[in-house]
């Protein structure tokens, strides 16, 4: 994946996702306030809970040593 130099990083406050016509759409809020949405394919978002499952399986065991 290609990161661009002026990435803004934000703290979540919520997410919410819906199914919309072939995709997607997690509409995200920040804890500043900024709001917006992510556009996704089913395969994108597979691909995305895998690595979220991968780190999470690792801090929880990490936990456990």
């Amino acid at each position: 994946m290609s990161m661009a130099k002026d990435v803004t990083t934000y703290t979540l406050k919520q997410a919410l996702a819906a199914r919309v016509d072939d995709h997607i759409e997690i509409a995200v809020e920040a804890e500043d306030g900024t709001t917006f949405k992510i556009r996704a394919s089913s395969e994108q978002l597979d691909a995305l809970t895998g690595d979220l499952e991968t780190i999470l399986d690792g801090d929880a065991a990490g936990d456990d040593a």
